[in-house]
């Protein structure tokens, strides 16, 4: 059975034309940090990639840096090209070994499911 909403609906909803996208990021450290390193390349990769980009990532760093990436401006998708400058930024730094750059999905749903 499909359901159908209006316009409003949809926005609230996040649905249609209002589906907002963004994409996974994880990246795996090529070595250890000595302390206050892995909190020095997460501050560089927001301040220097994500921000000028007008993008919003949450996330963090564990064993490795990890998070979903969105835009900032609000009602907005991330496009192919930002993902495509992330995956470049983070693929030139020597700290990381792995990188994986997941595909656009809709920020507003669980994903698998």
């Amino acid at each position: 059975m499909t359901t159908r909403h209006n316009r409003r609906q949809r926005k609230k909803l996040h649905l249609g034309e209002f589906t907002q996208l963004g994409f996974a990021v994880s990246a795996r450290f090529a070595s250890p940090f000595a302390d206050g390193g892995c909190d020095k390349l997460l501050d560089g990769f927001i301040e220097d990639c994500i921000e000028p980009l007008r993008l919003s990532f949450g996330g963090g760093v564990n064993d490795d840096l990890s998070g979903y990436v969105t835009s900032a401006v609000r009602g907005r998708s991330a496009s192919e090209e930002q993902r495509d400058k992330v995956r470049g930024w983070l693929s030139s730094r020597s700290e990381f070994s792995v990188v994986e750059v997941g595909p656009l999905t809709d920020a507003w749903r669980v994903q698998g499911q």
